[in-house]
């Protein structure tokens, strides 16, 4: 679970049934509208309480860490922005019974990672900074780790992309101080958040910024197959799986045996799903802005990683999903 993500039981049960409730009136209750106005009144609160929190399971992170290389010294590790499906390859790869530890980051350099409510969520460089357990650890222990290195990462389309992680963690970052309110707000006004306050290069940033730095190589300078969707690469002691999300999950498994030559890796299943999360009318109605936005979608096209991992087809194609001319 993302380390700013846990609130009391009852309080998420509420935010849960409030999302689902028939939408009988065009303003929110008056509790809902008090917390949202009363929010930044707690936001010391909170960042002094997660940070402790945070401190304290980073510890254990790095302890388990440490146990679980002592007995399996293979490390694999699934480096992946958010919401690019790699909660899927992580748990696939926990449940196989190979000799590797298996680890997870979405960042691990320092300008990326979040220091909690009250602090910029966009970073230097246009990326999007993010906490979830492990993350702080990851960056010390790869220096100090002296064996070979194998790295996971998943590709989406950046729109995508952008529409997942505004609502998934809309909570915690893009929302915070509309979170109780925004099943009612209209339409105009969520989708000038999502265009105004989302950093939408971020998809591209986490692989110039993260990805390369953490890794050791620019994986936008290595030969990719756009028409296979996946490709193997290596540097030194480092070899990297990097697969597209729409590749097969049929394939995903076959490759994912085939990278760690581990036949007992099992079936890559969907997991961690948008809606666990958030309404899931927020990304209906952002994506129904979206598709009045052909200059939206085709700047974000234009990135380098998108040029990088799809072909002119395949980015067509993508282009005509989001602006529903593909019927």
């Amino acid at each position: 679970m993302h380390a700013c993500e846990r609130e009391p039981r009852i309080r998420l049960r509420r935010i849960a049934r409030l999302s689902i409730l028939p939408d009988v009136s065009s303003t929110p209750p008056i509790l809902a509208r008090l917390r949202d106005f009363l929010e930044p009144v707690n936001t010391p609160i909170r960042y002094v309480h997660e940070g402790l929190r945070h401190a304290r399971n980073e510890k254990r992170s790095l302890k388990r860490l440490t146990q679980q290389i002592e007995i399996r010294p293979n490390l694999v590790v699934v480096l992946s922005a958010p919401k690019t499906a790699s909660t899927s390859v992580l748990r696939a790869l926990q449940a196989a019974s190979g000799e590797f530890t298996v680890s997870r980051a979405h960042h691990a350099q320092p300008e990326a990672l979040w220091p909690g409510p009250g602090t910029s969520t966009i970073s230097a460089h246009g990326g999007v900074r993010h906490r979830a357990h492990g993350d702080i650890i990851m960056l010390p222990f790869l220096k100090a780790f002296s064996g070979e290195l194998r790295f996971v990462s998943m590709v989406r389309d950046p729109i995508a992309f952008n529409v997942s992680n505004f609502t998934y963690f809309g909570r915690v970052y893009w929302l915070r101080h509309h979170w109780r309110t925004v099943r009612w707000m209209p339409a105009e006004q969520l989708a000038e958040l999502f265009f105004k306050t989302f950093p939408h290069k971020a998809s591209s940033v986490w692989w110039q910024r993260e990805f390369a730095q953490t890794v050791g190589y620019d994986a936008l300078a290595q030969p990719f197959d756009t028409e296979r969707g996946w490709a193997v690469a290596g540097s030194g002691r480092t070899r990297s799986l990097i697969m597209r999300v729409d590749v097969p999950d049929e394939q995903k498994t076959s490759l994912l045996r085939e990278f760690l030559e581990c036949p007992t890796v099992p079936n890559v299943r969907r997991e961690n799903l948008n809606d666990s999360r958030a309404p899931s009318e927020l990304g209906v109605r952002i994506k129904a802005a979206i598709a009045t936005r052909p200059d939206y979608v085709d700047s974000l096209l234009d990135l380098p990683s998108v040029r990088h991992f799809w072909n002119d087809a395949q980015r067509a194609k993508i282009r005509a999903t989001w602006l529903k001319t593909d019927k």
